[in-house]
Formats: C-alpha cells, sequence, structure tokens
C-alpha cells in the first residue's frame, strides 16, 4: 500500500513539474509560427547581410514603396482552409514521389483549386515581387549578393520564330 502511494505521490509531482516546461514549448511554438510582415519575405534576402546607411534608407524607401501594394496582393491570394490542406497533402505527395522545381509546382497547384481571382492574384504578386527583387538586388554590392548567396539570373534566350 506505500509502495502504491508513494508512486502516486512521485507521478503527481514529476506531472506537476513537466506541466510549466510543456506550456513554455509551446508558447515558443506559438511565437515561432506568428508571422511577421506579409512582405517579409522579399525583404528577408537583406537581413542576411550588412548594409551600409545608404543602401539602408533604399531598402527602407523600397518597403514604404512596395509594403502596402504587396500586403494587399498577398490578402488577395489567401487560401481558404480547403486549399491549405489540399496544398498540404499535395506537397507531402511531391515529397514522396521526389517531383521538384516546375513539376512539383505545378503539381501542388493542380491539386489546391485556385480561384480564377486567386489565380490573377497571384500572377500579380509574382511580378510584383520579382521588380521589388530586382530593385533590392541592384542596391547590393558583388560582394554583398555574394554573402546573401544571390546568384545572377541567366539571361533566357528566346526562340527564334520562323517566319513563314
Amino acid at each position: 500500500m506505500k509502495n502504491v502511494i508513494r508512486t502516486c505521490l512521485i507521478l503527481t509531482f514529476a506531472v506537476l513539474v513537466a506541466m510549466p516546461v510543456l506550456a513554455a514549448d509551446k508558447a515558443e511554438k506559438k511565437e515561432k509560427k506568428a508571422k511577421g510582415p506579409a512582405n517579409a519575405g522579399v525583404f528577408a534576402v537583406v537581413n542576411k547581410i550588412e548594409l551600409t546607411d545608404k543602401q539602408k534608407e533604399q531598402v527602407a524607401a523600397l518597403k514604404k514603396e512596395f509594403g502596402s501594394k504587396l500586403a494587399e496582393a498577398n490578402k488577395a491570394v489567401a487560401l481558404t482552409d480547403e486549399q491549405k490542406a489540399a496544398r498540404k497533402t499535395a506537397t507531402q505527395e511531391v515529397k514522396d514521389k521526389g517531383l521538384k522545381g516546375k513539376e512539383a509546382r505545378e503539381y501542388v497547384m493542380g491539386k489546391v483549386n485556385l480561384s480564377s481571382e486567386q489565380q490573377e492574384a497571384q500572377k500579380e504578386l509574382g511580378a510584383l515581387t520579382q521588380v521589388v527583387r530586382t530593385k533590392l538586388i541592384a542596391i547590393l554590392t558583388p560582394e554583398q549578393k555574394e554573402a546573401a548567396g544571390i546568384k545572377d539570373a541567366p539571361v533566357k534566350k528566346k526562340k527564334e520564330k520562323e517566319a513563314k
């Protein structure tokens, strides 16, 4: 009988000690999961490197100019809960199948079933993001680009159409 009581007390004590630790872990996960501004991804490249004061001013000007536009574009692309679930499953399927790049993107987008408005908004967001990224990269020196892991985009050759 004493052993049973002792075991119960030890287990109760262990649970009481573990509960605050588990609660702290959940709080940390929520903090990590909390998203920053909608346009943080585009500007994340400059967080990896040291900028001069002039460059910081230029980046701030870009954020001021494009920040609200990027946020609006992100809101227009917002996925429904069903679409998020479909994207999550499709992403897992892509990993299982070993698809990469354009093939993987097309597979996932085919499973998500975006509305025509969302597709249009996604194209606009992509174009806007590319403009901002191009302007950000133009601010950086070659050394900064290398430090941030930015490669110069290869020049794509347009196929010449044959005149008939």
